[in-house]
């Protein structure tokens, strides 16, 4: 579970302004992208070694190989116009690579929706 802060009333009343004049965007939704990465371990949590549990259970147990069980990196985008599919990166991503992310599963999408000047 997450720890957080609730949110505040200046909190709530700024996002609520924020969604309320973005509702009115019109076009203008159809040139934004929303891209994300993400990691998954393939052999348990990322360096999680403590978890919030209910303590009348039994406490769960992680293992790990001695060299690592790896990990997979994807990376996706979509728009109004659709999705880019899904791209497995290789190994960390620095922003030499994260171009080249871009440039291999971006670009030609974002050609294909809105040409060169998307």
């Amino acid at each position: 579970m997450a720890r957080r802060l609730p949110l505040s009333k200046i909190h709530i009343s700024k996002r609520l302004q924020w969604a309320r004049y973005h509702m009115s965007y019109g076009d203008k939704w159809m040139a934004v992208l929303f891209s994300d990465e993400k990691k998954w371990n393939l052999d348990g949590p990322d360096e999680n070694i403590k978890y919030w549990h209910d303590l009348l259970k039994e406490p769960r147990s992680f293992y790990s190989r001695q060299s690592g069980g790896g990990s997979v990196m994807v990376w996706a985008a979509f728009s109004f116009n659709g999705q880019v599919g899904l791209a497995f990166l290789d190994g960390r991503q620095n922003s030499p690579k994260y171009i080249e992310t871009l440039q291999n599963h971006l670009m030609p999408f974002a050609e294909n929706i809105g040409g060169r000047n998307w």
